[in-house]
């Protein structure tokens, strides 16, 4: 196996190949003056399998297509198996069609990525896990909450309570997994979204965080507003301190 950087994520990609000692792959890549992409493999990959590493945040499309590119060509030159792992996986949050005539984006992305070459998918903390279900693939969502609510107790939180944003499938595992690293509960919000506008209302709710520091854990902050939101209405119900531990943070 070696490891192949896509340009969104040359500096991780260096980081795994040092971790694992997997060596990383030779290649070329530029933005010509009117912004179209080059990709060129420096070396040869044929028979081999390859980890590429090429996250999907803003620009998205940009990134998407760099990663398309990448995979296409590793598979017309001969690669025996693409793995791709993508950390933050672009559009999961655009898993149904909630309005006549949109395009369900997340589809789109899984057949594109399998049509180019992809043999396997990891991401890391994804908005929406029935989004791995478009795969024809092996995909796989890792998570990094547990290493979240370390950070934050070796910070000195005291009594914490893990708090999901909302009670989707995604962010229970991603409150639980936490919850149980710091060996303590957890509780979650509800939150509704505006099918026509994306505004998204967090409800009141009554949680035992009185006297407690809350801590948050979320996979995506892209505004603010639905943290801002949560915090205080846990500061409101007598929470000590609130802390906010996201995976993507778009800002």
């Amino acid at each position: 196996m070696r490891i192949l950087s896509g340009p969104s994520s040359v500096k991780l990609a260096e980081n795994i190949s040092v971790e694992l000692k997997i060596p990383l792959v030779k290649v070329q890549f530029k933005r010509f003056p009117d912004g179209e992409f080059y990709f060129r493999l420096l070396e040869s990959i044929e028979g081999e399998v390859l980890l590429i590493v090429q996250s999907l945040p803003p620009p998205q499309d940009q990134h998407i297509l760099e990663l398309i590119y990448m995979l296409e060509t590793c598979r017309e030159l001969g690669a025996r198996r693409l793995i791709v792992y993508a950390p933050y996986l672009a559009y999961s949050r655009q898993d149904r069609r909630y309005l006549s005539g949109e395009a369900v984006s997340s589809k789109i992305l899984a057949q594109s990525l399998e049509r180019a070459g992809a043999s396997e998918l990891y991401t890391v903390d994804i908005h929406n896990l029935g989004v791995l279900d478009y795969y024809h693939i092996p995909a796989y969502n890792l998570t990094a909450a547990d290493e979240i609510i370390r950070y934050f107790l070796a910070k000195g939180v005291e009594r914490p309570l893990v708090v999901a944003p909302d009670d989707e499938e995604a962010a229970l595992k991603r409150a639980e997994v936490a919850a149980k690293a710091a060996g303590t509960d957890y509780d979650w919000l509800e939150k509704q979204r505006d099918r026509y506008t994306g505004e998204i209302v967090t409800a009141e709710k009554t949680l035992n965080v009185s006297g407690r520091d809350a801590v948050i854990i979320d996979d995506i902050i892209s505004t603010g507003g639905t943290a801002a939101n949560a915090a205080r209405i846990l500061k409101k119900q007598g929470a000590r301190r609130v802390y906010v531990g996201v995976t993507h943070a778009l800002l």
